[in-house]
């Protein structure tokens, strides 16, 4: 998985500012609740929960050493009493911990759904519950998508070669089943068609540079901002104008399932 910049991320993070401060309102999370943030980033959203958690614990995790160390060093300087650690969401370390776990706009970056999910039904204690936002699958091509169709072209053919995406997109319909092989019930689903203006391309450009570590790592520095710019003149047409993005986000409430006692003769 990419190794992201924390400092470039918060850099550029309006959008994911909008949306967490949007989303977060519904959490409905206890003073004394224990909470998991997986795709932490920069632990702008931990530090959030955990004002609202001061009996409890707010962890935030990514598998991106270079974020963890932007979440330490942002908590420290606000003095938040979130905790960070490195952690891949296909492999958490943490068995019946959570009260609660959360994870807004990460998880579309984890192509492995079902460890995922299954890591997160491992960490939440019985009968708990968890809150996963991320982009979904949509009648418009993505900006993934698209990036992927840029890695094909023939100018960058030669640079993506045996390149796997490094994205899903889950179909809405298809997730309350992924989740119950899991081992959690979907009690809720929400898909919103959403749309954020950069205000330009440029701007669009300096974000999806940030947000295209997933492909630009494997480029030499300076055929970076080339393969942005191509991304960003191939998803125009898409977004209808420039620095327009349009993406779907589909947002489940989930809960972990309750073992059944069995109960032996009398």
């Amino acid at each position: 998985m990419a190794d992201w910049s924390g400092h470039d991320y918060a850099e550029v993070s309006g959008l994911q500012r909008a949306m967490i401060t949007a989303a977060v309102a519904g959490l409905n999370v206890e003073p004394g609740e224990c909470v998991l943030d997986i795709g932490c980033g920069d632990g702008y959203l931990t530090r959030m929960i955990a004002d609202e958690v001061p009996s409890g614990i707010a962890v935030g995790v990514d598998a991106s050493p270079r974020m963890i160390a932007t979440a330490h060093a942002a908590a420290a300087e606000r003095g938040s009493a979130a905790r960070f650690a490195v952690a891949d969401a296909r492999r958490l370390p943490f068995t019946e911990t959570f009260d609660a776990v959360v994870s807004f706009n990460a998880l579309h970056w984890v192509p492995e759904q079902d460890q995922a999910l299954s890591q997160i039904a491992a960490a939440l204690k019985p009968g708990a519950r968890a809150t996963v936002q991320m982009v979904c699958a949509g009648p418009r091509p993505s900006l993934e998508a698209v990036a992927m169709d840029v890695s094909r072209s023939t100018t960058w053919l030669p640079r993506f070669d045996g390149f796997e995406a490094p994205f899903v997109h889950v179909d809405p319909d298809d997730y309350g089943a992924l989740a119950a092989h899991a081992g959690l019930s979907l009690s809720q689903l929400t898909v919103t068609d959403r749309e954020w203006d950069f205000g330009s391309a440029e701007a669009f450009a300096r974000w999806c540079a940030v947000g295209t570590t997933g492909w630009t790592d494997r480029l030499d520095t300076g055929e970076r901002d080339r393969f942005v710019a191509d991304l960003v003149e191939a998803y125009q047409p898409i977004a209808g104008r420039a620095g327009l993005f349009r993406f779907m986000q589909m947002r489940a409430e989930l809960s972990r399932s309750v073992p059944s006692r069995t109960v032996g003769p009398s």
